[in-house]
């Protein structure tokens, strides 16, 4: 098997439709088994209730049509089992469907996902039963929605989608680009392929966060987004951009540089910038963020912080004062990215 072949399973595993996939088949399965060893004579509502729940797109979804589906069918069957009775008494079916159909139609405009209330009432008193109990409809029908509702939360919460792990692969993968794109603008390399793919990595990896994101955001009940905690992934994204446009900057500013053999005037601080963006990216690899690399990125940019803050104080270097501006932006970037990862006075994990 090619690296390209393994890649591409890598991908197809770790996709959020396959995760889906697996949700909705898991789902099913749990449903149609526990409608059998109920012996619930329309087991197939059991499993439309299921698909109808577990096809949401987040867990805070499936929750609410779950819990509206429920509500529905007991609000359908107790309305219903008032009409058998009135039926039983003599009424036309049709008319006890008409009367009841109406608050149930308002309390369906109010409440748009109570809607099966209605349906519950139709299938109840119009739709012929199996014989025995005309009570024994409802109560089935109760019961159908129910296990429906109870297999797909199950199964939604056995395969929730990892949008968050997926943001800090993204994460750890755009500042791993931007690090090795500034090694071989160090090392004077004339590549132009070597650094375009790494660009092409980095804004690769930063829509993917973009996306990853969004669904974090759609799956926040299950898996949150701690917004203001050491794990604030959700704020990486704009420094990334910043780090991106700078990195460019940089190389640009190198190449104005360089000498006439080819070669730029490097500052023995200059190699650091890879360095730090290293330990950033294993910091934010981590799920939550390593707090312990940030310490480490936080020590490795001390001495840089220390430097652009001397050089504004008016100790200027006497070359290549280009670079230096445009080293200065990274540095307060990676600066500012570390403080959003670590606010003062917050423990983080190890």
């Amino acid at each position: 098997m090619t690296v390209q072949q393994q890649n591409w399973i890598r991908r197809l595993v770790i996709a959020p439709e396959t995760r889906r996939f697996a949700r909705t088949l898991t789902g099913c399965v749990l449903s149609y088994g526990a409608a059998r060893l109920a012996t619930l004579p329309e087991g197939y509502w059991a499993l439309i209730t299921t698909l109808i729940v577990v096809t949401q797109p987040s867990l805070t979804q499936a929750i609410t049509t779950a819990r509206d589906q429920v509500i529905g069918a007991c609000i359908g069957a107790i309305v219903g089992g008032i009409g058998i009775v009135v039926i039983e008494r003599g009424a036309d079916p049709v008319a006890v469907v008409s009367i009841a159909l109406l608050p149930l139609a308002a309390l369906a405009a109010a409440r748009p996902g109570l809607r099966l209330a209605c349906v519950t009432l139709v299938i109840v008193v119009l739709v012929p039963g199996g014989g025995g109990s005309a009570f024994e409809r409802p109560l089935h029908r109760v019961a159908e929605i129910m296990i429906g509702a109870a297999a797909a939360f199950i199964a939604t919460v056995m395969w929730p989608n990892r949008a968050v792990k997926l943001a800090h692969r993204n994460a750890r993968e755009c500042l791993e680009a931007l690090a090795q794109m500034i090694q071989l603008r160090l090392a004077a390399t004339s590549d132009d392929a070597a650094l375009a793919r790494l660009e092409q990595r980095s804004i690769d990896a930063q829509s993917a966060l973009a996306e990853a994101l969004q669904e974090a955001g759609r799956e926040h009940v299950f898996v949150p987004i701690l917004r203001g905690s050491s794990d604030a992934i959700d704020k990486v994204q704009p420094f990334l951009v910043r780090l991106h446009r700078d990195v460019l900057v940089f190389g640009q500013a190198l190449l104005h540089e360089r000498m006439g053999d080819g070669s730029a005037r490097v500052d023995e601080a200059w190699p650091a910038l890879p360095r730090v963006l290293t330990l950033l990216a294993d910091a934010v690899g981590a799920v939550p963020v390593s707090q312990r690399k940030l310490r480490d990125a936080r020590a490795s940019l001390a001495p840089l912080l220390e430097r652009i803050n001397g050089h504004a104080g008016g100790n200027r270097p006497a070359f290549a004062p280009g670079v230096e501006l445009v080293m200065s932006l990274i540095v307060k970037d990676m600066d500012g990215l570390v403080q959003v990862l670590m606010p003062s006075g917050k423990g983080g994990s190890m």
